[in-house]
């Protein structure tokens, strides 16, 4: 796949070079006629139109690599802007090499749906992520603010009903729960937070039920679910590690998460956040002075006896678009790192 993104890369700059050429003789042609300055709408050619066959062929053999046995690359994609003015904000620059892009707003606008037949070529699919902790959060907000005076049951259900119908252009959802340990609860709370979650799941189940062709995700702390089944319909169980600060943690949190019943060992994916657009953050994306990114994709590729290592989730992906030398950069590296290209 590396070779293959390398090959798109080389096309993408001989196409640019063509452009620059044809813009240069049309800029001193117009400086000789002393004319008023118009804008010129200059359409930069894509591989697709230049070499139908040779991309038909790059996107057969991208299909052909997503659907083989590799480790899974999931990436968050902040899609917040609804009127993007950099390319980093388009879905359909992420790597192509990407499994499944997770959005962080599933109100979708037309350039994101266009993003999406775009990316679908390629074989990566496109999630939303449907937060129990978020919705809590916003329920707990708005009763302080006065603005709600429904019980957090009725708005639980109300809100889960509003992201379920958003769901016709996507190809899953990530369904986060968080939670706490119910070890520490009393009785009554612990009812309480088992009735919430039957609400939050039961919701889940029920568009999978209706929807088989479609994913299902965990994310979360599978010993805070109470009497939940849920787990062993998911795809993959994404363990909440992009805060922890060093590598070895990865795999405690592993091993915590098998401590809860009915926990499927065979498809871990961990979480790494790539590192902050703020130069001072010295923290987020780190493990120490490493990048998390890349360490923990090595982790990945080292075998464990107690569980499998599916893949990596990446968070804050978005970030990485914003590099000198080349977009996704470090995004590119951890992939290539867990898959790397075959070599002859």
């Amino acid at each position: 796949h590396e070779r293959l993104v390398g090959s798109e890369m080389c096309i993408r700059d001989r196409f640019k070079g063509i452009a620059l050429a044809a813009f240069s003789v049309l800029a001193l042609s117009a400086c000789s006629d002393w004319t008023d300055t118009e804008s010129i709408n200059l359409a930069e050619p894509g591989i697709d139109e230049q070499s139908p066959e040779l991309y038909a062929k790059y996107l057969k053999n991208l299909q052909e690599y997503k659907n083989s046995d590799h480790k899974i690359v999931y990436g968050w994609f902040d899609n917040s802007e609804k009127v993007p003015f950099s390319r980093g904000q388009h879905m359909s620059d992420v790597p192509d090499s990407l499994d499944v892009i997770i959005v962080t707003t599933p109100d979708l606008v037309e350039f994101e749906l266009k993003d999406i037949v775009s990316v679908h070529e390629k074989g990566t699919k496109v999630f939303y992520s449907i937060s129990y902790d978020n919705i809590l959060k916003e329920h707990t907000d708005k009763v302080k603010e006065g603005t709600e005076t429904s019980t957090f049951s009725a708005y639980l259900s109300a809100e889960l009903n509003r992201l379920i119908a958003l769901e016709a252009p996507f190809d899953g959802i990530v369904a986060e729960y968080r939670g706490s340990n119910p070890i520490y609860m009393s009785e009554a709370d612990k009812a309480e937070a088992k009735a919430n979650q039957d609400t939050f799941f039961s919701v889940i189940a029920n568009w999978k039920s209706a929807n088989s062709g479609k994913k299902l995700v965990f994310q979360g702390y599978p010993a805070n679910l109470i009497g939940q089944s849920v787990l062993s319909s998911c795809d993959h169980i994404i363990l909440i590690t992009n805060d922890v600060t060093d590598v070895a943690q990865l795999g405690i949190e592993a091993l915590q998460a098998l401590m809860a019943d009915g926990v499927p060992a065979d498809r871990f994916i961990v979480s790494a956040s790539t590192i902050s657009l703020d130069t001072t953050d010295k923290t987020t994306g780190y493990y120490n002075a490493l990048r998390a990114l890349s360490e923990a994709a090595y982790w990945v590729t080292e075998p464990s006896a107690e569980f499998i290592k599916a893949g990596l989730a990446i968070e804050n992906m978005q970030n990485d678009y914003y590099n000198a030398t080349n977009t996704y950069q470090y995004v590119r590296e951890a992939i290539n790192i867990m898959n790397p290209a075959p070599k002859k």
